[in-house]
């Protein structure tokens, strides 16, 4: 018998006792009983159902009852016998599990509308992103809460707010945790964290920092901590990322306070990246206060003699000190530039172990059980430097008698750390010297049972009880970082208006004092407060403003005009909004109030609808441009180099994916969201890890259960000329009624450059003040030097530059100077988008060679008619002066050991990059590297180190500098395989057709687009063009 007829059309073997029809039949009568009972069983498939669902809808109504009975009786007995019934119906039942039928909703649903990836009930979703706690549980405190809240209000002067800055891994948000612990009482969960030596990262709330183990958000909490005087100050402590990628976070963190500290590890020592936060501090001319944290590890990790323990601090602070002389050049800075422990702006400290200190702090501890040393009131002063101790008299001499001598920092405190710790770490709870030790110099006595713990622990526990009341932190800040209020009324002021790529920030950061802005009342302008940043929801839905209050305070219900700070000053976006909620910021958990005093960093919700990147809080609605310039926020994505396109993988949900980028543009401020001519939308960001997180957020933060598809990472370029141009050619009207030639040449000046990058050279200086400087420092000549009228592009990088060239006989001056703003306008929509591939055109200059108008009424000339003109002239002058491509270049840092070099060095190699400067790292057998390499070949280059090197070496990427592409981008007759890496001498072209296809840029960027074909015929007949 063949297959087809021992199985029926539904694949059931035929006449088996098992037959499927019959076990159906079966289970049917088993469930829906005798069927006199259901006579519509049979008939209708459909009845039969309603019938079932009425028949469980009677017994569960009947076991409900029943229930209730037997509970009235014994409740305990009748528990079984119900479940027992209730057993019995679930095996009886088509579905084993009892649904509630009446809480249920009904939904109908036509099968011809439905659709597959369509959910017929939404899935109740709710997103907790963050690690928050609730405001009515908010964690107690070892003060109480309407003190610190009272002091904010009432007591301005007690007020600090400092920016805690530093290097990637070098412990600045465990440093605040010390303070923290000392302030809480921690939840449970927390306190067992916290007994397991992990660390706390009470200021790390976001999923993914805590994740990843690294600062990504800047967060900011506000404590009660007290000085060695017992005054108590409301201090704000602001926690910035140490990771390159997220120096726009630190940008904003510094904007809202008045000082900061810089955190240094002790190993590491000063790094490149010390040195951009010291540029970025002393822009702003706040005091810095800098803390050698991890100095623990020079005993434990490093096991330094004492001797070069002092060594390495010391040339680390005399490094620092070189590098704030040096910038001195650059920076107008009012504050201490010398950095010393016998100043009282050096803090040691050991994040891991909770402890801080200074040197007078530590003379305090001697005092404990020496009291006369309080008595030479510059003790402290001696304990540092060229100062040693001789143990045969006992005095402090200034003769180390040919190096015999200790210093007496090595005497007094580093030889006493060494000792706590040589006797922790051989100590057994049976042994009495520890005890007696710090029974003896401190004062201090542990409770048996800590003497039984693990040796890290044990000795966490010592250096917290010996340093347990050490005011050597607070009495730094509250030293040399002054209250908001004495920072107002002196050098808040003090303003910065060159129009550099950092916009024209005050210099301290926070948006300058009002008290010398003149409205145009004539009466003082008053600014409420800045918004550096927002601060999203643990859902994504929404945004908390993070406001520095600068000339008042705020109320619930307060009316208050926000000025967005990324807008352009000509078009300024202002809209009054109503401030619904203000909070004090604890990190994870958030203090309401109804209102708040000046001064203070405060959370504000409900005024973060009309901004995007950050705005100003004002009071007055009469503001000029000119007035607010002052106040512009730094342009964050000039380091934003690293593209990448995305789109829906469910076209509908593009609306989506837009709402989610706009959200990740406000919650980035280095973000930078384009939607191309061809649709395509591109975001670009400075590096991989801050893309990672970008991505991240705008899958699963603000949206739900979406899905995007990203392209493969590539970079942005930029254009660029090589030559002058070889000949003038003008560009006319429609109407013949004006013409104007306009030539290019490269700049190839880099200290000219860099004065106009720095802001040394702005547009806003008068032509006596321009001149002056370009001819006595860059040999200009006078024509030229009072000539300039504008730079470009806006982040002023390799700018541009547009010269008036043209002669009084030749040009009519006057009529030209009245069109300057349109032909500005010309220019700068010229260099925003080259003839290449819409790019920004860098490091040239263009000279207005001349202008002809034939029409007297230069009310006939509309901008409209002069913008393409002048668009259209540059271009020319542009293409024919040899242009070439830009490729911006990463610079690389990285910490490895020896044997790891030749891994890093060959990795870049193989990658267009190449090493600068190697160098060992004092006091350790680690190397730090310099080296340059291109974006485009950067991917994955970071995850090759730490692959080949076996996690041994840290790397790190910041944008440098723009390069010239090798290659012709006009080679016709280059190499272009398929499917392989384009030869070096191809690169310029191989960029120049993808970058034009991703585009929508159809045909060649040739002149002939931009002249008049008889002018074009005419330089290809003498073999000026191809």
């Amino acid at each position: 018998m063949d297959d087809e007829e021992i199985y029926d059309e539904f694949g059931n073997l035929i006449g088996d006792e098992l037959d499927s029809d019959v076990e159906n039949s079966r289970s049917s009568q088993e469930i829906l009983g005798d069927e006199k009972e259901y006579p519509d069983a049979k008939t209708n498939g459909h009845q039969a159902t309603q019938i079932v669902v009425a028949g469980e809808e009677e017994h569960e109504e009947q076991e409900e009852q029943e229930e209730k009975k037997k509970k009235k009786n014994n409740h305990d007995d009748d528990y079984d016998v119900v479940a027992g019934q209730e057993a019995s119906f679930q095996s009886r039942a088509l579905v084993k599990r009892r649904l509630s039928i009446n809480d249920g909703e009904i939904i109908y649903v036509n099968p011809a509308d439905a659709t597959l990836d369509e959910q017929v009930i939404d899935p109740n979703i709710q997103k907790e992103m963050k690690t928050t706690i609730d405001e009515k549980e908010l964690p107690q405190l070892t003060y109480s809460r309407e003190f610190l809240i009272d002091t904010i209000n009432n007591v301005p002067e007690r007020i600090r707010n400092v920016a805690v800055v530093g290097s990637h891994q070098s412990g600045k948000t465990r440093f605040i945790d010390t303070f923290i612990k000392n302030t809480h009482i921690l939840p449970q969960d927390l306190e067992s964290t916290k007994r397991e030596a992990k660390p706390l990262r009470y200021l790390d709330n976001y999923k993914l920092e805590i994740e990843r183990e690294t600062t990504i958000k800047t967060s900011a909490i506000t404590l009660m901590l007290q000085d060695q005087r017992d005054r108590s100050f409301a201090i704000t402590l602001v926690d910035t990322p140490g990771h390159i990628d997220f120096q726009d976070e630190v940008v904003a963190g510094l904007q809202l306070c008045d000082g900061a500290i810089l955190v240094i590890d002790a190993v590491i020592g000063f790094t490149f990246r010390d040195k951009k936060l010291i540029d970025e501090i002393m822009k702003r001319d706040l005091p810095i206060i800098i803390v050698l944290n991890k100095i623990d590890n020079l005993i434990l990790k490093l096991r330094l003699p004492p001797k070069d323990s002092y060594l390495k601090m010391y040339n680390i602070l005399d490094d620092i000190n070189a590098y704030v002389t040096e910038s001195l050049k650059r920076f107008n800075y009012s504050q201490a530039i010398e950095f010393l422990p016998t100043l009282g702006n050096v803090i040691f400290a050991s994040a891991d172990y909770e402890i801080s200190f200074s040197l007078q702090s530590f003379v305090a501890l001697y005092a404990q059980t020496q009291p006369h040393i309080l008595e030479d009131a510059n003790f402290a002063n001696f304990l540092w430097g060229e100062y040693f101790l001789d143990p045969e008299t006992n005095r402090i001499v200034t003769d180390s008698q040919q190096g015999q001598l200790p210093r007496t920092f090595v005497s007094f405190i580093l030889d006493m750390l060494y000792d706590i710790t040589s006797n922790v770490i051989i100590s057994e709870p049976s042994n009495k010297r520890l005890p007696k030790l710090l029974w003896d110099h401190f004062r201090v006595s542990l409770p048996k049972k800590e003497y039984k713990k693990e040796l890290k622990d044990l000795l966490r526990v010592v250096f917290k009880a010996i340093f347990r009341n050490d005011t050597g932190f607070v009495d730094s800040v509250t030293s040399f970082i002054l209250s908001p209020r004495n920072v107002t009324n002196s050098s808040l002021h003090v303003t910065d208006n060159h129009n550099n790529h950092n916009n024209n920030i005050s210099k301290n950061g926070s948006g300058g004092s009002s008290s010398n802005n003149i409205n145009s009342n004539g009466k003082p302008s008053s600014i409420t407060g800045i918004i550096p940043k927002v601060v999203e929801s643990p859902d994504g839905g929404t945004f908390l403003c993070l406001v520095r209050l600068i000339e008042e305070g705020l109320v619930e219900g307060y009316q208050i005009q926000v000025i967005s700070g990324d807008t352009d000053l000509n078009e300024l976006s202002r809209k009054v909004l109503t401030v619904q909620r203000l909070y004090i910021p604890g990190g994870r958990y958030n203090v309401p109030v109804s209102s708040i005093g000046p001064g203070s960093v405060v959370l504000v919700e409900g005024i973060d609808s009309s901004f995007k990147k950050g705005a100003l809080i004002m009071k007055e609605s009469s503001y000029t441009a000119n007035q607010l310039m002052q106040y512009m926020f730094p342009n964050y994505n000039v380091n934003s180099v690293l593209k990448l396109g995305m789109e829906a993988v469910d076209e509908r949900q593009t609306a989506t994916l837009l709402a989610s980028l706009r959200k990740a543009d406000k919650a980035y401020l280095s973000l930078v969201v384009r939607v191309e001519e061809t649709g395509e939308i591109t975001v670009i960001a400075p590096g991989e890890f801050y893309m990672d997180c970008v991505l991240h957020d705008v899958r699963e933060l603000f949206a739900d259960e979406f899905q995007i598809r990203v392209s493969d990472p590539t970079t942005i370029f930029s254009e660029t000329c090589t030559e002058m141009s070889f000949t003038s050619i003008p560009a006319k009207t429609s109407n013949d009624s004006f013409s104007i030639s306009i030539i290019a040449e490269p700049v190839n000046d880099p200290d000219l450059s860099n004065a106009i990058e720095s802001g040394v050279l702005h547009a806003n200086l008068s032509r006596k003040e321009m001149a002056t400087i370009l001819k006595t420092q860059f040999g200009w000549d006078a024509l030229a030097a009072r000539s300039v009228w504008v730079f470009g592009p806006k982040d002023l990088i390799e700018p541009d530059i547009l010269i008036d060239d043209t002669f009084q006989g030749e040009t009519d001056k006057q009529q030209l100077m009245k069109l300057k703003e349109s032909i500005s306008s010309g220019f700068e929509w010229a260099i925003a988008e080259g003839p290449l591939m819409a790019e920004t055109i860098r490091n040239t200059k263009f000279k207005i060679l001349e202008a002809k108008f034939k029409l007297d009424d230069l009310a006939s000339y509309t901008p409209a008619q002069i913008i393409p003109v002048i668009q259209r002239a540059c271009y020319t002058g542009f293409l024919t002066a040899q242009p070439r491509l830009m490729e911006p270049v990463y610079r690389l840092d990285a910490i490895c050991f020896y044997k790891n070099i030749r891994v890093v060095d060959e990795l870049l190699k193989s990658r267009r990059g190449h090493i600068e400067t190697r160098d060992p790292i004092e006091g350790t057998a680690l190397h730090y590297i310099v080296g340059y390499i291109p974006v485009v070949d950067s991917f994955g280059f970071a995850s090759d180190v730490k692959l080949y090197t076996y996690r041994n070496a840290n790397t790190w990427l910041l944008f440098s500098h723009w390069s010239i592409v090798p290659g012709d981008p006009f080679d016709l007759v280059c190499e272009l395989p398929r499917l392989k890496p384009a030869p070096v001498e191809s690169l310029s072209r191989d960029f120049l057709l993808k970058t034009r296809h991703r585009k929508g840029l159809t045909g060649e960027p040739t002149l002939q687009k931009y002249i008049d074909s008889e002018i074009y015929d005419k330089l290809k007949e003498r073999g000026l063009v191809a």
